[in-house]
């Protein structure tokens, strides 16, 4: 038995972090639905999985476009070896993205079936209080009423909606570049930052100005047809209890940082990006000044956390020493670097 475990426990170390953590979230995520008896309540939309499956599914289209349209080098080379081209970039892709895609759906599906079921106690008159602290007694969305007109509510639909291209958008760009390190960097903090998030959302549970003030309101968000498409999809697809911190603002502000560090050009309009999220968050009442604040302490240690773990988790020293024939005891040069650089 002592063997057994020691195995299990070596296998799991040596493997990608991403599959680890996905593997275990998912099955701690199933144990407790079986547990409670709520798996028949598991909610899974198609925006939970589009978040990664956009860029997923156009690196496969390419991938079979190529295959399809490559001149044949070998006509003799048999089913096995055709079947064989054909198939592995698709396992690549697939070995690469799929730990994203299985805690993505999992963070976007676990919130109305279990954070008021762990703690029911809700955290908007705290956040509410803390602003008014901040702020001389106001809240920032009756602050920002007198600004509320259809165009601007459009606009900061907009920016809101956006989000859900900013990360996809830029892995897929290292992705395709065959950055695979600075792919898997970036996802990894996003991941990071993710869980961070879920922990807080246990403990801090709100669902936000627009639902804690809705009475004390004088004016509605009005908007053209695009914002109430927009709002729809939102309202839709969106979890109940997830403010503090905003990850709108987080995972916008992560990808700023590691823009910073790969694409330095692109850090100050990134940067503008971050600054108009959070005026969008604040103008459509999905979060309060404490939930914009919270996350741009979440991001950096999310940074950090992620750069030491890929820096010092046993799998990533095997894949390295198996890749450039290093020791298997020295730590992995690549994320080591990496981390160096960050702290």
């Amino acid at each position: 038995m002592d063997i057994m475990c020691r195995t299990i426990v070596s296998f799991i170390l040596r493997c990608r972090l991403e599959n680890v953590m996905a593997a275990g979230f998912s099955a701690a995520l199933a144990l407790f639905f079986l547990s409670e008896r709520a798996d028949h309540s598991f909610p899974l939309n198609i925006h939970d999985i589009a978040f990664i499956m956009l860029p997923a599914g156009i690196l496969a289209v390419k991938c079979l476009l190529g295959i399809l349209f490559s001149p044949d080098e070998d006509a003799n080379a048999g089913i096995g070896r055709f079947l064989t081209d054909f198939f592995r970039p698709l396992l690549e892709i697939f070995r690469d993205w799929f730990p994203f895609l299985v805690l993505s759906a999992c963070y976007y599906a676990l919130y109305s079936n279990l954070i008021i079921r762990v703690n029911p106690h809700t955290a908007d008159a705290m956040l509410a209080r803390v602003d008014a602290a901040l702020l001389g007694g106001h809240q920032p969305s009756f602050l920002m009423e007198p600004m509320i007109n259809p165009w601007l509510t459009d606009f900061f639909n907009l920016i809101y909606f956006s989000y859900v291209l900013a990360l996809p958008v830029v892995a897929l760009h290292f992705y395709v570049k065959k950055k695979k390190t600075v792919f898997r960097r970036i996802m990894m903090g996003y991941l990071m930052l993710m869980l961070m998030g879920i922990a807080s959302y246990l403990i801090f549970p709100a669902a936000g100005p627009a639902s804690f003030f809705a009475s004390q309101y004088s004016c509605d968000l009005e908007g053209h047809a695009f914002s109430h498409g927009v709002s729809f999809i939102i309202q839709s697809g969106r979890v109940t209890y997830d403010c503090f911190p905003s990850l709108h603002i987080g995972i916008s502000l992560l990808v700023a940082v590691y823009l910073r560090d790969y694409r330095r050009k692109l850090f100050l309009p990134a940067l503008g990006y971050v600054a108009l999220m959070c005026l969008a968050t604040l103008y459509l009442r999905y979060h309060y000044l404490a939930d914009i604040l919270g996350a741009f302490v979440f991001v950096p240690a999310a940074y950090w956390l992620n750069d030491f773990l890929l820096a010092h988790w046993p799998g990533e020293k095997v894949s390295r020493a198996a890749a450039t024939l290093t020791p298997l005891g020295s730590p992995n040069p690549q994320f080591t670097s990496i981390a160096r650089k960050s702290s």
